[in-house]
């Protein structure tokens, strides 16, 4: 048989059903080995990139609109997940604790990453301040198995290290979005003082977040109200996995449409989808199901996007900045994120060994590759290979060292009976 008359893209689908297919048992060895399955994954794309796999391979980088659609797709259904695991389950009280970081730890990392930009490696004022905005938000995506396991009820929830880590990626995804927009105002207008600054705060910070949140609440609600007098039997057809992929292009489709946060709308749609429960003290199957579809899609599309990645790193996306570049990297996941969140937890009542691990598991990810494409093809910067390099390298250090740590961290307070 001459398999050189194969066509390449029979040959690319048997390699990514392949690959897919692994996801079936990575999961079950990599705990084992107390690892993330995203290491496994990572190291995959790059022997799949070394013998030649004839797939899509970024060289290093894909287009970035195709970048960007892509890694805004994974992100608003890692974000659809976030918000159903949470739901309305939680009180003021709980909440001040994730928001806490939102507060206090992302701007105090924005200003670090700033000043390193700045005064170190010599960077311009809009791609200073565009570098430590996309590195700002802890990332839904890769941080899922630090995450809430299941969905959440009233009288069995976490209201630990899984709870925090969940809701500040849910929140701070979208609040991130203001100063993305900042740095792409700043390169247009040339000058920090020549920026609309009551336009910039109307818009792009009022405007677009409290427009996000509503429209998002608004879906989730009329969508819970409109299952809420169906019977069992009928639900079992109204909430089917599905429905909840459908409701993230639905959210973020109308909220961007409306010129506000799409990411913030899709998670408030999460959070709302289950307001209207007849018992909100006992869990559904048929919402289980919801989750678990939704779950799997993510984990699908997730996989993909890491096995690229490791492809992208052999083809040289590491090599966009130097040793600088890879300090820089270093400090913020070993101790910029670590020692900021660390102070934003000295407001709850958390043992000091949970604070420094909610500050230490800041995952950087596929969001950061979001906010910069966007960026690149919104704003007016040029050189800005360095952000390219710098953020592979964060989120590059962020998969090894948390996914080496992360699994043994959680079996340590699940031990302890404190998480």
């Amino acid at each position: 048989m001459d398999t050189s008359q194969i066509p390449q893209y029979l040959v690319a689908f048997a390699y990514v059903g392949f690959a897919i297919s692994l996801l079936a048992f990575i999961p079950v060895y990599s705990k084992k080995i107390k690892i993330t399955y995203i290491i496994p994954l990572l190291i995959l794309g790059a022997v799949l990139f070394w013998l030649k796999a004839p797939l899509p391979w970024p060289d290093p980088l894909w287009e970035l609109s195709f970048g960007k659609v892509v890694s805004e797709v994974i992100v608003i259904i890692s974000l659809m997940t976030a918000g159903l695991k949470i739901g309305t389950s939680y009180s003021w009280k709980y909440w001040k604790r994730p928001l806490s970081l939102i507060v206090i730890t992302m701007p105090l990392c924005m200003i670090a990453i700033f000043c390193l930009s700045y005064f170190l490696l010599k960077l311009n004022g809009p791609l200073s301040l565009l570098l430590a905005a996309v590195l700002a938000p802890t990332d839904p995506v890769l941080a899922s198995e630090m995450q809430l396991e299941g969905q959440q009820h009233f009288n069995k929830k976490n209201t630990g290290l899984r709870f925090t880590l969940t809701a500040e990626a849910g929140i701070n995804d979208g609040l991130a979005f203001p100063f993305v927009f900042l740095a792409i105002v700043w390169s247009q207008a040339g000058d920090f003082e020549a920026i609309d600054w009551p336009h910039f705060f109307g818009y792009y910070v009022i405007y677009k977040i409290i427009g996000g949140i509503l429209l998002g609440a608004i879906i989730g609600y009329i969508y819970s109200y409109a299952i809420y007098f169906h019977s069992s039997e009928s639900k079992k057809y109204i909430l089917n996995g599905f429905i909840a992929v459908a409701l993230v292009f639905f959210s973020y489709g109308i909220a961007e449409s409306l010129h506000t946060y799409g990411f913030l709308s899709v998670f408030a749609t999460g959070l709302m989808m289950h307001y209207h429960k007849k018992n909100k003290n006992t869990s559904s199957n048929n919402s289980d199901t919801m989750l678990l579809f939704v779950e799997e899609t993510e984990k699908m599309i997730v996989a993909l996007w890491v096995i690229f990645f490791g492809g992208s790193i052999m083809s040289g996306i590491l090599s966009f900045t130097d040793g600088w570049g890879i300090l820089v990297s270093l400090l913020f996941v070993l101790i910029i994120r670590p020692v900021f969140g660390y102070l934003a937890m000295l407001t709850n009542n958390y043992s000091q060994k949970k604070k420094w691990a909610i500050g230490f598991f800041g995952i950087r990810g596929i969001g950061s590759f979001f906010y910069l494409s966007y960026a690149m093809l919104e704003g007016n910067f040029k050189e800005y290979d360095t952000l390219v390099g710098i953020v592979s390298y964060v989120v590059l250090f962020s998969i090894v060292i948390h996914g080496l740590t992360s699994l043994r961290v959680i079996d340590y307070f699940n031990k302890k009976e404190t998480n």
